[in-house]
């Protein structure tokens, strides 16, 4: 069997594995991480082949987000043949360093009638001469340059049993400084992300959580089927215990070497972070199998060229001619009648131009009472709508409210400080709060050395758009003008007879409703009682 190795680097360690590979077997026969030399990747890699004598192996290299721009492209229905020429002409236009130059290949993750969903990479020019030098000063042949997330992504779900999930499952693999997260919806990758991991061991499993529930909002993924992380379980037994609770999945523990063959040799010289290597192994054995499901720079996919078809071609240049010549006789024929409908338009759009003048007045004298009106907040309701939503009290105690009022940007302000049991009951308040119309923003949150059980201090601050208000003062609006109109129609002929002389009075008695905007604009505009108004809410 043909010997292959796999590498990977960052700041801090060269990754690789080495493997006897043949179709569908795999038997792993050298791994290890290496800390970075001082000098750089150059000296380290360069001694680490030549110890091991891996001079002249045929490499795959798997590159980190880091050196790659990545995008979700959505594009037109077309055939497999045309796809890379519409991702290239996409992605120079999306990417922010693809140019003419630029290497990108592509990954189709989702197709229907109407588009086809694609995961786009780009590596500059540069950044890919830099991988391909730094492997020949070691002796190394370059074979393969892929996405690394992508290659454990496809290690995972091309095994047997281990994609039946019918929701979606977050791969994870923690690295030295950085989590690698993608996320896969039938057995297809729909979303991938890098992030930058705290140093400290102790903040990395929340920092963890709050990057993974981002990348699940990012997605659409409300609730994972389960969650994948590579490596050990005497390693990552609290990661594990973390993430099941604040995500209510279960979490696999995925340990990549037991999912290949390896050389007794050095089944006990396994690294303890076996989860880094997960990239590489899948890499090794999905290379020859599962390409289609790789992202390679160095061979990126390609339009293939189709023989010419010169039956085809005159169809196609016949028609076209044709059609434009029939076209062109009912154009002439048509012509005659578009004068006089031109002729029309001219006319009904002078007489037009009058009443939209006006009602452009209108509108934008409405639009400066809409503006000063947005800042005004219905606090009652606010407060209402709070503590409907606040946890139980044995959960949580707000210690002060402060709310406020912008009349500048028209945003309102809610400051909540209190205590809770736990970091679970300030998240469950801030989801209970958060939604369309109400962002939430946590101010500080810390663990205080209390007697009693609400030992986390925090203070919340929600922050409610100006659109909110005015949504809610226009359907009150509408509801008034709809009420005043099914009184209107109860009231008896009698009635109607009665009141007869007040009906005849001139539009001066419109529904209330009606009213409401001329009320608004004789209310105080002016900052100094906008500001007194705010002070009232506060206390």
């Amino acid at each position: 069997m043909p010997k292959k190795l796999a590498i990977d680097w960052d700041d801090t360690e060269l990754r690789f594995v080495a493997a006897q590979c043949a179709a569908n077997q795999v038997t792993i026969t050298d791994a290890a991480v290496v800390p970075m030399m001082p000098s750089g990747i150059y000296e380290t890699l360069r001694k680490t082949i030549s110890e091991r004598g891996l001079e002249k192996t045929e490499t795959l290299v798997a590159i980190g987000r880091g050196k790659a721009e990545l995008r979700e492209l959505q594009l037109p229905p077309v055939p497999d043949e045309e796809l890379p020429d519409i991702v290239r002409f996409q992605a120079i236009r999306s990417f922010a360093s693809a140019g003419e130059s630029a290497t990108i290949d592509y990954l189709v993750t989702n197709r229907t009638d109407a588009n086809v969903n694609a995961i786009a990479a780009a590596v500059a020019p540069a950044k890919l001469a830099e991988v391909k030098e730094i492997c020949s000063d070691a002796s190394l042949l370059v074979k393969r340059i892929t996405l690394r997330p992508l290659s454990a992504a496809a290690f995972y779900l091309t095994r047997p049993k281990r994609s039946a999930a019918g929701g979606d499952v977050v791969l994870i693999d923690l690295l030295s400084d950085d989590a690698e997260i993608v996320v896969a919806r039938e057995s297809k990758v729909i979303f991938v992300r890098t992030v930058r991991m705290p140093s400290g061991e102790s903040a990395r499993p929340r920092a963890l959580v709050n990057e993974l529930k981002r990348s699940l909002l990012a997605c659409g993924c409300k609730s994972p089927e389960k969650i994948v992380l590579w490596g050990r379980d005497s390693v990552h037994r609290g990661d594990v215990e973390i993430l099941s609770e604040a995500l209510d999945a279960p979490v696999e523990v995925v340990n990549p070497f037991e999912l290949v063959e390896v050389d007794a040799k050095i089944k006990d010289q396994l690294p303890s972070h076996v989860g880094r290597l997960a990239p590489l192994v899948g890499l090794l054995a999905c290379e020859e199998t599962h390409a289609d499901r790789l992202i390679d720079f160095l061979h990126p996919r390609e339009r293939v060229e189709e023989k010419p078809n010169h039956r085809r071609t005159a169809l196609l240049v016949g028609v076209p001619i044709a059609a434009a010549i029939l076209l062109g006789y009912l154009g002439y024929r048509k012509l005659s009648n578009l004068d006089a409908e031109i002729d029309r338009l001219n006319q009904a759009n002078a007489a037009m131009k009058e009443p939209v003048k006006e009602a452009e007045q209108w509108i934008a004298e409405t639009e400066k009472i809409d503006q000063f009106l947005d800042a005004d907040a219905i606090w009652l309701d606010k407060l209402r709508t709070l503590a409907e939503k606040l946890p139980p009290a044995e959960e949580v105690i707000l210690k002060s409210i402060v709310a406020t009022s912008d009349i500048r940007t028209g945003v309102s302000t809610v400051v909540l400080s209190g205590s809770a049991t736990s970091p679970s009951v300030i998240e469950k308040l801030e989801s209970s709060i958060r939604d369309e119309n109400h962002s939430v923003t946590i101010e500080g949150a810390s663990e205080q050395d209390a007697k009693n059980a609400y030992r986390w201090v925090f203070t919340e601050k929600i922050a409610i758009p100006p659109h909110h208000a005015r949504a809610r003062r226009y359907a009150g609006v509408e509801q008034a003008r709809t009420a005043s109109a099914d009184e209107s129609q109860d009231v008896t002929p009698a009635e109607s007879k009665a009141d007869a002389p007040a009906a005849e009075t001139p539009a001066a008695d419109p529904p209330a409703a009606e009213n409401a905007p001329a009320s608004t604009e004789t209310s105080p505009s002016n900052p100094e009682t906008a500001a007194n108004s705010v002070t009232e809410v506060q206390s």
